[in-house]
């Protein structure tokens, strides 16, 4: 998070949680091949989302077992304290990089990025900064058992991006023979194409990444506000089969709701059974439970419509979600910001995913399963992952709605339509 926006928690006090990201192939083909500290540096701000600045960014390489091919499994931003001893901070990712060491067949390698550290009377990069982030920076491999194989200072000057190398190749470069130099541009970088096919863009800060999340159609909010009310004059119960077409439209096909139809979807998300069967469908390829056999039968069969979360046009997706949240009452936008904040999370989107969680707790302070993703994401956990030849999903047929294993299941109750107080 950045200076604290608002709605940040944090785990210890004036300690932003950090921004992780757990990196993924953008899109089906050959992984995206990187050389060297300067490319990693400019794919980073397509990773995370936003141009981190004032920052300390981590990476985790995970090499196979004969050391030579690496892959990136975990990404951590932090905000730049403001004193030169940087070890508490960067203490906050120790859980994410002790995952990927845990997960890892082969060594874990760190590459640390420190942007805008603070500069000394001549303009030059203080050195208790440096000499303090380099500490940091291996008691954190020391405590998870990885090593640093790059360091990298990074600064923006009116000619472009500057770096200098601490760390290169695992060896500390000599003081003396430390030099700056221009960091490679983004369209010099093959990666970063593939990355922006595959829709990640970069907006010019974090605050921008929470205006975009936290943006308000305020006409149209108004306009669903009216038809929320007039579902609570109505006889009966939501159409959820049709409520469903219209949110799988919507996130699949861009589909444009009216005020009714986005009325309807707002209230039938207010049903924990729709939202978790709504997740289930979404996200297969989690592994959920099996054995809740009390789902609804008139569920099961409205929610076969849906498909799941797109996967190559995730960010396009994403936006249709936002842009619905922002014409729904904003009290009533806890479920689809928290479902889109669990499919940001499964796909490696973990800026998005902080700020939607953020938004879902202000929102509805009592969210359980918000409750527990800001968690996750406080310690940069990945999301689990179906064991290999497990088809994911629910079962042809069966019961749909099921909650991940581990996940704390709350005394049933039942099902009234699902309608939020007016």
């Amino acid at each position: 998070m950045t200076n604290h926006e608002p709605g940040g928690r944090s785990p210890e006090p004036d300690l932003p949680a950090p921004d992780t990201t757990s990196a993924f192939s953008p899109a089906p083909g050959p992984p995206m091949r990187l050389s060297g500290a300067g490319q990693l540096l400019a794919v980073l701000p397509h990773l995370l989302g936003y141009r981190p600045e004032r920052s300390i960014v981590v990476v985790a390489l995970a090499l196979d077992p004969r050391g030579t091919l690496g892959q990136l499994v975990f990404a951590g931003r932090l905000d730049l304290p403001e004193t030169p001893d940087l070890r508490v901070g960067l203490q906050q990712l120790h859980h994410a990089v002790q995952q990927a060491a845990d997960g890892s067949r082969g060594p874990i390698l760190l590459a640390v990025f420190g942007h805008d550290l603070p500069t000394g009377p001549g303009g030059d990069v203080d050195a208790a900064a440096v000499e303090g982030l380099l500490a940091a920076s291996r008691g954190l491999a020391h405590d998870a058992g990885c090593h640093v194989h790059d360091l990298v200072l990074v600064r923006d000057t009116p000619s472009g991006g500057q770096m200098c190398a601490v760390v290169a190749d695992g060896e500390i470069v000599p003081e003396q023979e430390r030099a700056w130099g221009p960091a490679p541009s983004a369209p010099d970088v093959p990666a970063v194409a593939d990355l922006v096919l595959s829709g990640r863009g970069v907006l010019p800060s974090r605050a921008a990444v929470a205006a975009s999340v936290r943006r308000r159609d305020e006409e149209a909010s108004r306009a669903t506000a009216i038809e929320i009310r007039l579902l609570h004059l109505a006889p009966g119960p939501v159409d959820e089969g049709r409520a469903l077409r219209d949110l799988d439209a919507c996130l699949h096909e861009g589909r444009t709701l009216d005020a009714r139809r986005r009325a309807q979807v707002a209230v039938l998300l207010h049903d924990r059974w729709v939202r978790d069967a709504v997740l289930a469908r979404w996200l297969p390829d989690l592994p959920w439970s099996e054995d809740d056999a009390s789902v609804p039968r008139e569920l099961v069969e409205a929610t076969r419509a849906l498909r799941p979360w797109p996967t190559t046009s995730h960010h396009l997706g994403l936006e249709r979600l936002l842009t619905l949240v922002s014409e729904v009452p904003r009290d009533l936008g806890g479920p689809l910001l928290t479902l889109g904040a669990m499919a940001a999370w499964t796909r490696g989107d973990g800026t998005v995913a902080n700020e939607l969680c953020d938004l879902a707790l202000e929102v509805d302070p009592g969210s359980q399963l918000a409750a527990l993703l800001r968690r996750a994401l406080e310690v940069g956990l990945r999301p689990p992952r179906r064991a290999p030849g497990r088809q994911g999903g629910p079962r042809a047929g069966g019961p749909t709605g099921r909650r991940p294993r581990g996940r704390a299941r709350g005394r049933a109750r039942g099902r009234s339509g699902g309608r939020p107080a007016a």
